[in-house]
């Protein structure tokens, strides 16, 4: 009986040993698994450091979508189309772009938002499978359900200081095409100093002074683009912005201090339709026609987001209004 009871206690121990021995191959194969999958992965796509951390980027993503107006430009700039964009939008359902851009946006799926977030059921919708848009604590608070849908890259915006040309250089990182956007911008220069040029050559040939230009906007009351505005760096990139122009981004003009708006030249748009009413009011007041642009005629109404814009196609856009009004119309060279 001893003999038997033995005899079963070392097979017993060896049915053990064997179950533990499997086990342990078992969960190391598995280990070995989910170690390897993310290493055969990488091999379709590149880590990017931004914002929010880091993503693996597809190599060749097919299915892209930003969340924001910036990224959709600058993407589009950059030779890369995404299928959709959803840009916040003041009216709900209604998305309206400058022409310049809607030219460049055939054939991509575009749909707003009114709310402080994108509509993250729209996104899961489009089945992207990388998703852009820049650093804004709205974005930032639904990073996580973005990236549980797609990839997700938070392209710096607010830490750059809003400086759209490192933007564009950013949104390339993501991509890998940082050469593209050193050509884009290196076009960018050389047409500046094309237009200076030309504007040279013009007050050399009618004996002009130097003058200076501004860029305005009406969203409620009137506001003046400052130095470190959009406008403002193009304006100073083209050596025609003020030199008392205040820092920062925008300074709020009151009625009574339209006359110190001392530029010879003003360019002016209104944010939403309902404020183009409110310019013709402010153009109706007495004070208005203390302005010095106004007194010299050389008032011309743009296309708000055009110039307040932030992106690479729009900066091409402000230099055709100031080649379209200041170099190629006779009529508007100032005297």
């Amino acid at each position: 009986m001893l003999g038997f009871i033995m005899k079963f206690l070392r097979r017993f121990t060896y049915w053990i040993c064997l179950g533990i021995v499997a086990f342990a191959l078992v969960t190391s194969c598995h280990t070995s698994n989910r170690t390897a999958t993310p290493a055969s992965s990488a091999e379709n796509c590149r880590v990017v450091q931004h914002t929010a951390g880091e993503t693996c980027v597809p190599l060749n993503p097919q299915r892209i979508v930003a969340l924001d107006i910036l990224s959709l430009s600058n993407i589009v700039a950059l030779g890369i189309k995404p299928i959709a964009a959803e840009i916040w939008s003041p009216v709900e359902g209604k998305v309206g772009f400058p022409a310049h851009l809607a030219n460049k946006l055939k054939g991509i799926s575009l749909y707003s938002y009114s709310a402080n977030q994108p509509n993250l059921e729209k996104v899961l919708q489009l089945k992207p499978d990388f998703i852009i848009l820049p650093s804004d604590p709205s974005f930032q608070a639904v990073y996580q359900q973005l990236s549980q849908i797609a990839p997700t890259v938070i392209v710096p915006w607010a830490e750059i200081s809003r400086d759209w040309k490192q933007h564009l250089i950013e949104t390339a990182k993501v991509f890998d095409k940082t050469e593209v956007a050193t050509q884009l911008l290196d076009g960018y220069y050389q047409r500046v100093e094309e237009i200076k040029q030309s504007l040279r050559v013009l007050q050399k040939s009618s004996q002009q002074q130097p003058f200076y230009v501004s860029f305005a906007y009406v969203s409620n009351g009137l506001t003046l683009a400052a130095k470190n505005s959009f406008s403002g760096i193009i304006l100073n990139d083209l050596g025609l912005l003020s030199p008392k122009s205040s820092e920062g981004l925008a300074l709020p003009v009151s009625e009574e201090s339209l006359p110190e708006i001392d530029s010879d030249v003003l360019f002016i748009g209104a944010y939403q339709q309902s404020d183009r009413s409110t310019l013709d009011r402010l153009q109706r007041k007495p004070l208005w026609s203390k302005i010095k642009a106004v007194q010299q005629n050389q008032v011309y109404t743009v296309d708000f987001q055009t110039w307040y814009g932030f992106d690479f196609l729009s900066a091409h856009a402000v230099l055709d209004d100031i080649e379209k009004y200041l170099v190629n119309a006779p009529q508007n060279r100032i005297q």
